[in-house]
């Protein structure tokens, strides 16, 4: 007998949600409860415990060497230099269980004493403003990056150099302000394009060069909105936009919207050399659903960010992972549940900041250890005994969270986190929920002199490398570097107005988020489901036979 979808009532939300007959026989595979809460409530709950946070100066709590880490000084743990965390120089502190005292309460108990890797990362040079990041050189202020060199604000790219404010893209090398780009060369203020060079403000362009203001284009040259020119008049035309303004950028940004609205033709989603999925943004999948941002991946569902997967649901951040259910940054795992940054981790519940664990329950700051509770290690008889009971007391005093932590574990707050990008919240909002909201630095603590912002990158001088700018958006200082004002001379761009992490957010937002709606094929009419928020105005939205038709 197949199993059958059910309808439930979200007991967060109150709206109404179906669990799927596929998700059903994951969550029965994976011998746990079914959800109680939607999957959106489910997503922006993970996404509060995905660290987005400020770079601060601090001290290692076990050494006092400086370093830089996205936890401050008042952080709720011990935080320890990423080297030494890895080292054998500390032991991690351990708790006897008490099974009449609440698991949770227990468990942040142990979180608050236990240390945690100043950074992620490894095999970098020179990438100490960072988080995430791997066999990186010359890295500033960038996160969940591999393989870069020469990269200032960037974000979830790999093999890229010599660029600047580039997201979610791969093997780009001196470009600016680009996201979900591949294998281009020298692009401006770019979406979605792949095998383009010396091309500024292009949409959905596939192997064009020297194009300006351009979308939907393949195998093109010297294209101005998408019209044709000789080379001659098309460098002779370039010269005619004073790209080194910020308000002519602006201005630029602002006709090249409008165009996206009215003249450009939206695939209903964007994946690539899928089957049976999905969501959006899914490359190379198979029967995966509601999934967003994910990777090389088979038979997950409600997965937002992941690569080489298999049989996951309900997590965001997986890399490498099987039989992962309501986890958050987890890498090379097996059967991992409700656990946030593990990695190389089997058969385990309730783990934090765990490497090569196996068969642990409820502990955190863990190395190469096996039937641990509460970091504490018995016998496996003792501990197959001591689980089935703590599942049953969890299940007794309530789920806290759809079976995840209590919010009041996250390791940072709610607006340090990516729940905040796409589902922001008041500070009065996340206290209310049982979270917290941190601090960020204002105009008022800032030791730089703050200055206007200066129009045209050819009227700025070397000294606005000593003083700073306050974001238009945020409120918060920001300070230009030596390195980032050389690459904005170099290639005429202009100076921000933005904070660093804003512009990122900004670009993320530009992707859509896990959002879907119905709407109709603006050719055959078809329904469709689509992911543009009804509010930018996308004019033609096509489904994927029509978007074939008329674009490719």
């Amino acid at each position: 007998m197949t199993k059958q979808q059910k309808n439930k009532n979200c007991q967060k939300c109150g709206q109404k949600f179906v669990i799927s007959e596929n998700d059903l026989k994951l969550y029965e595979k994976m011998q746990v409860p079914e959800p109680e809460w939607c999957p959106n409530c489910r997503l922006e709950y993970g996404l509060a415990f995905w660290a987005f946070g400020k770079f601060n100066i601090r001290q290692s709590d076990l050494s006092g060497e400086k370093i830089i880490s996205i936890f401050p000084p008042e952080a709720d743990f011990p935080v320890y230099h990423s080297k030494e965390w890895h080292s054998d120089k500390w032991e991690a502190p351990e708790m006897d269980l008490d099974l009449d005292k609440p698991f949770f309460q227990q468990l942040k108990e142990l979180q608050s004493k236990s240390p945690h890797p100043h950074q992620l990362g490894s095999n970098n040079v020179n990438c100490d403003y960072c988080d995430d990041v791997w066999n990186s050189k010359n890295c500033y202020l960038c996160r969940s990056l591999a393989n870069g060199e020469n990269l200032l604000y960037s974000y979830r790219v790999i093999g890229c150099r010599d660029s600047i404010d580039v997201t979610y893209s791969y093997n780009l090398e001196r470009s600016y302000d680009a996201v979900y780009c591949f294998d281009s060369y020298n692009i401006k203020y770019a979406f979605n394009s792949r095998n383009c060079s010396h091309s500024s403000f292009i949409y959905d362009c596939r192997n064009v060069d020297n194009c300006f203001m351009c979308w939907n284009l393949r195998n093109k040259s010297y294209c101005i909105l998408n019209k044709q020119y000789s080379k001659e008049e098309y460098e002779k035309k370039i010269k005619e936009y004073n790209l080194g303004s910020y308000q002519v950028v602006q201005e630029l940004k602002k006709k090249f919207a409008d165009i996206l609205q009215k003249e450009a033709i939206h695939r209903e989603n964007i994946d690539f050399k899928t089957v049976d999925c999905t969501g959006n943004y899914i490359d190379e999948s198979k029967n995966c659903h509601d999934c967003y941002f994910l990777e090389t991946s088979e038979n997950c569902s409600h997965v937002f960010r992941g690569l080489k997967n298999k049989d996951c649901i309900d997590s965001p951040g997986l890399f490498g992972c099987e039989l992962s259910h309501a986890s958050m940054q987890i890498a090379d795992s097996y059967n991992t549940k409700n656990s946030m940054y593990a990695v190389n981790c089997r058969d385990s519940e309730y783990l934090d900041f765990c490497y090569d664990c196996e068969k642990c329950f409820g502990c955190v700051g863990l190395k190469k250890k096996k039937y641990c509770i509460l970091n504490k290690e018995y016998s496996p008889e003792e501990y197959e005994s001591l689980v089935k009971k703590l599942k049953e007391k969890i299940k007794e005093e309530g789920k806290e969270s759809h079976n995840f932590f209590p919010l009041n574990m996250a390791l940072l707050g709610y607006n340090l986190s990516l729940a905040e990008t796409y589902y922001p919240k008041t500070r009065e909002e996340v206290e209310k929920m049982g979270g917290r909201w941190d601090e960020v630095e204002t105009v008022k603590n800032t030791q730089r002199e703050i200055i206007p912002f200066i129009d045209d990158i050819k009227d700025v001088s070397d000294d606005v490398l000593q003083k700073g700018f306050q974001c238009e958006v945020s409120g918060r200082p920001f300070s230009i570097t030596k390195d980032e004002l050389k690459f904005y001379r170099q290639n005429n761009i202009p100076l921000p107005h933005h904070y660093p992490d804003e512009r990122t957010k900004t670009r993320l937002k530009a992707m859509t988020g896990p959002f879907p709606r119905q709407e109709h094929c603006h050719f055959c009419q078809k329904e469709i489901t689509t992911y543009y928020p009804k509010n930018w105005g996308y004019e033609k939205i096509a489904c994927k036979q029509c978007y074939n038709k008329e674009v490719n």
